[in-house]
């Protein structure tokens, strides 16, 4: 039990955290009202609000392989619930835009150092653990649409405020039962004078390739909230309706991570990198037909959700067995630069499309992305010969330990 209750926390913290993170998600048809924002306005509130999730992740990951930053466990959930949930009290869009960039430095402070405490905790199920911690945050993404939109919907843009407290204080419970010390301060003095090419053993060229293709994989991911949110507003959705519908798409998504816990194997990621891009273009051109009936629309958010959010976890394992002595940074580039470059590719396609009679056409856009996402996880590497020596004392204690459900895996899992 010794591991399994932190990593649970670890698990539940992330859900705090998409929940805060999330909590924007069915309001942009309001704010964009509220704010009087045009398309170019629209655009830079995009940015805005994904960037400094994405940038802080690099940032922190890279600093984690320097040194274990096991506060921001508990102070980057602190950040995020504090500040996104004072969005509804902004007064102007600076404000706004000012706790859009504070929030999001908590949110991407938090991902590198949790994730690579999730994969010390089992490094011998490495994908499984990662998939727990996921799915942890799937729920979070989930929960944070419905919630935001039925508080908002009873209580305008304010009642987003009385969110603070209860999330605050369930922080402060998680992160006291996880107990998280005995992992994060595990020796990582190999990597901490290491430069960044040190960390990635003098591959950087492999490295930009995996940003790209998990950038390119992960930008209608980015844009799903949003072109959902623009186009059910245009058929007189409220808000809450609007949460409902993206916590749909987001539960698959979580249903996905569920799928990669008991069912996925060790040696699998590079598969599905290069299949499940695939298997989603055709569901975002059925998606992104003007004639797509509604009941048909909801219908494929979830083996949509499912396919393209809820296998991520895939590619963050990858890199960590790919760069081993640079695991934050490993995990940075595909849980943080990755989503925030596949952010930065999708505003303004979305911008653009959500000022038009028919949003959903941004799903057609987004198709070559993912052709092209398929097609270059096929020349990565394996990463079958990059186990990081580091983790085997960990391995060997663990073996008698399995993930409960779990088959055994060959020990370079």
């Amino acid at each position: 039990m010794s591991r399994y209750l932190p990593l649970i926390c670890l698990a539940l913290l992330h859900t705090l955290v998409d929940t805060s993170a999330l909590l924007v998600a069915p309001l942009w048809p309001e704010l964009r009202s509220t704010f009087q924002f045009g398309p170019v306005g629209l655009l830079i509130a995009f940015i805005v609000q994904s960037m400094p999730t994405s940038v802080s992740q690099a940032v922190f990951g890279y600093l984690r392989d320097r040194r274990a930053t096991p506060y921001w466990l508990w102070l980057g959930p602190l950040l995020a619930a504090v500040f996104l949930t004072a969005i509804g009290v902004a007064t102007n869009q600076w404000v706004l835009f000012a706790l859009f960039v504070v929030g999001g430095i908590g949110v991407g402070a938090f991902h590198p150092e949790a994730a690579v405490t999730a994969g010390r905790l089992f490094p011998e199920h490495r994908t499984r653990a990662l998939s727990i911690f996921m799915f942890g945050g799937s729920l979070g993404l989930a929960l944070g649409p419905t919630l935001s939109g039925i508080v908002v919907e009873a209580g305008g843009l304010f009642g987003l405020i009385y969110l603070m407290l209860p999330i605050v204080l369930l922080i402060v419970v998680f992160r006291w039962a996880g107990r998280f010390g005995d992992v994060t301060e595990a020796p990582v003095a190999p990597s901490r004078a290491l430069s960044i090419g040190q960390m990635l053993e003098g591959r950087a060229g492999i490295a930009l390739a995996i940003l790209a293709i998990c950038s390119l994989r992960l930008v209608p991911n980015m844009a799903m909230d949003k072109v959902i949110a623009f186009t059910l507003e245009q058929r007189k959705f409220s808000p809450a309706e609007i949460g409902r519908v993206q916590s749909l798409f987001l539960i698959s998504a979580s249903a996905g991570m569920f799928f990669m816990v008991f069912l996925f194997r060790s040696g699998w990621e590079k598969r599905f990198m290069i299949v499940c891009p695939a298997v989603g273009i055709p569901l975002l051109l059925v998606l992104g037909l003007e004639s797509c009936p509604q009941w048909l629309m909801l219908t494929l958010l979830v083996p949509t959700g499912f396919v393209l959010w809820g296998t991520t976890p895939a590619m963050v394992s990858y890199s960590q067995q790919l760069f081993p002595k640079g695991a934050g940074l490993a995990s940075a580039i595909t849980m943080g630069l990755a989503w925030g470059l596949g952010g930065l590719m999708q505003a303004p396609i979305t911008a653009a499309f959500s000022e038009t009679p028919a949003p959903q056409h941004a799903f057609l856009a987004f198709i070559p992305c993912l052709a092209f996402a398929s097609v270059g996880a096929w020349f990565l590497p394996s990463t079958q010969r990059h186990i990081s020596a580091a983790e085997t004392p960990v391995r060997e204690t663990a073996q008698s330990e399995q993930l409960p459900g779990t088959l055994p895996e060959p020990a370079d899992a």
